[in-house]
């Protein structure tokens, strides 16, 4: 069975370097037999920005946001991925707002108990992805975000985990040419391609 992947693209610049890098990975990605869907994560209509901590998805057996907009209708089609990538530039120190929004409605794919061993949740099997860009360099923000997903991968993922970090970046119209660049983020999506499919879908 082939290889899901969704790359949610969270850059607010469609043009831009992190959007460019997400083409490359995902036809890299297809290159390698995997089925790839990439979603604009940074232009979704919502009714509230980010959790609202209303415990509403906490209270339903399902694994969704109790509100009803763009951004809840597809976090809750994220279990049905093998592999999710989250994609952002930095612009100030981390992630950028449009990430932290629909992050942050993830908690809705988490149900958490009384005690520690009582948490359940959507991400069983699946694998984590990065690809973040940034003008300065890796301690400007590039290591944050790496180190939250890392963090992420390690509570629900057992450590499956693999970034892409693109310090020091060109102008978009330069990043474009670079052949490089090009030629190890298509190998990023082949390493993406390679995870086993066939997680348990709740």
């Amino acid at each position: 069975m082939a290889t899901k992947i969704l790359f949610l693209t969270c850059s607010p610049r469609a043009e831009g370097n992190t959007n460019c890098v997400v083409r490359w990975a995902a036809d890299g990605a297809v290159d390698a037999g995997a089925e790839v869907e990439i979603a604009d994560a940074a232009n979704l209509k919502y009714k509230a920005n980010g959790c609202t901590s209303c415990m509403g998805c906490q209270k339903s057996d399902q694994f969704r946001c109790v509100i009803k907009d763009e951004a809840s209708e597809l976090v809750a089609r994220v279990p049905d991925f093998d592999v999710l990538v989250f994609a952002t530039p930095v612009y100030w120190f981390n992630m950028t707002a449009q990430m932290k929004m629909i992050l942050d409605r993830m908690y809705s794919l988490v149900k958490m108990g009384a005690g520690e061993n009582e948490v359940r949740h959507a991400f069983t099997g699946m694998s984590l992805g990065l690809i973040a860009t940034a003008g300065g360099g890796p301690d400007a923000g590039l290591n944050q975000v790496d180190e939250l997903c890392k963090d992420i991968a390690h509570f629900f993922m057992d450590e499956r985990y693999d970034s892409m970090l693109v310090p020091f970046c060109d102008p978009p119209e330069e990043t474009v040419q670079d052949g490089d660049l090009k030629e190890r983020a298509i190998e990023y999506g082949r390493r993406l391609a390679a995870h086993t499919g066939d997680h348990e879908r709740p």
